[in-house]
């Protein structure tokens, strides 16, 4: 019997891929604030520039940071699969 070559997501992963989206969501509300001068997407947030660009900066932050711990949970159930390279069938 043979595994799947896809490696099972955790909830963990699901919970960062959450994570990802929201920052999406602030990044957008900054930024077309940011664009159009006005709250278009949420009536009243942001209310100024300053409100904008860190909806801007804590959605970049956000994204990358849940992009980062997505692809660990990744590798880490990628691993759980098989064998690491060195360990000692690889090398007979």
């Amino acid at each position: 019997m043979s595994a799947s070559p896809l490696p099972r997501l955790t909830p963990a992963f699901w919970a960062w891929a959450a994570i990802d989206m929201i920052g999406v969501v602030v990044l957008a509300l900054g930024a077309a604030y940011l664009m159009e001068d006005r709250a278009s997407l949420l009536p009243g947030f942001p209310a100024n520039s300053l409100q904008a660009w860190i909806c801007v900066g804590g959605g970049i932050v956000a994204v990358f940071i849940a992009a980062v711990k997505m692809l660990v949970e990744v590798m880490h159930a990628a691993s759980r699969g098989k064998q690491a390279a060195n360990d000692g069938n690889f090398s007979r």
